[in-house]
């Protein structure tokens, strides 16, 4: 029983935490998922990243990657061109638009992300984290072997 709780616990969690984030984002017109596609190829060292290598880290498919560079280009924060190396590839590059509105939003981000643990010490905050990381491994190890 506890487990189912803190299981049902961790999904709002996660629901709220990213309501909090997108009324941070929505007079920015972005959404969640575009802000964190947006910082991925902000946190390159070269601003650049294929479509695919995003897909995982913003938990997103293939097409709907497709969908949220479109929106991001349309508002002239990143490029897409074709790869020279294999011209089916995309190259998404952040414009200086894109690097201005991730600076104007990271220090905002960071600090309503910061207040949510502030109350842990931080041995707890890292107890946590590596919980979760736990949790998370048993996840993906029973989702592989499912596979």
């Amino acid at each position: 029983m506890v487990e189912t709780v803190t299981l049902r616990l961790l999904v709002l969690i996660g629901r709220e935490i990213s309501s909090l984030l997108e009324q941070t984002l929505r007079p920015h017109g972005l959404n969640e998922t575009e802000y964190r596609t947006l910082m991925m190829l902000f946190s390159q060292s070269d601003g650049v990243a294929h479509p695919g290598d995003l897909c995982a880290a913003a938990a997103q498919s293939p097409a709907n990657m497709t969908r949220v560079a479109d929106g991001l280009c349309a508002r002239g924060l990143i490029t897409r061109v074709a790869s020279e190396q294999d011209r089916r590839r995309a190259i998404l590059r952040i414009t200086p638009a894109g690097e201005a509105l991730a600076r104007e939003l990271l220090p905002q981000t960071a600090a309503d992300i910061r207040s949510l643990f502030e109350p842990m010490l931080p041995g707890e905050r890292l107890m946590l984290l590596e919980q979760l990381q736990s949790l998370l491994a048993r996840i993906d190890d029973r989702a592989q072997a499912a596979r």
